[in-house]
């Protein structure tokens, strides 16, 4: 299936590329996994690919989320863990590499933060770095 308006799914929850997602950021890589793959004694590589690729997808937010807007995305994020201590989640995510979108579960590792500055009673955030790896 080609992209079909959006980048990731967590649950039933569609990030919203125009708000928390800085489009140049967004990075996916499929781990091809090999299973007793070898080389021979002439050097040459005998594979066993195995079907099942994890995938880890990475992006930024733009910078200057507040606590609110922050706060909004993790509560739907967080919403749809499968496994709470975990952070895993059921995720669907675009893949350009094949034009298509993959749905694995997949764990959110902590989301990487620094704080911009604070104004008016509100927290102000640089980008802030979200990852979700595929078991």
């Amino acid at each position: 299936m080609a992209y079909s308006g959006f980048l990731i799914k967590v649950g039933d929850y569609i990030i919203p590329d125009d708000k928390y997602i800085f489009l140049k950021s967004y990075n996916v890589t499929r781990n091809v996994q090999d299973l007793d793959s070898y080389r021979d004694a002439n050097g040459v590589l005998h594979r066993t690919a195995l079907e099942h690729a994890p995938v880890k997808v990475e992006f930024e937010t733009p910078p200057m989320l507040t606590d609110i807007t922050f706060g909004e995305l993790m509560w739907n994020i967080s919403r749809n863990y499968i496994n709470y201590s975990e952070r895993k989640v059921l995720a669907t995510v675009y893949v350009p590499e094949l034009n298509e979108y993959i749905t694995q579960e997949m764990y959110m590792p902590d989301p990487k933060t620094s704080i911009y500055g604070t104004k008016d009673g509100r927290i102000y955030y640089n980008a802030i770095r979200f990852a979700f790896i595929g078991y």
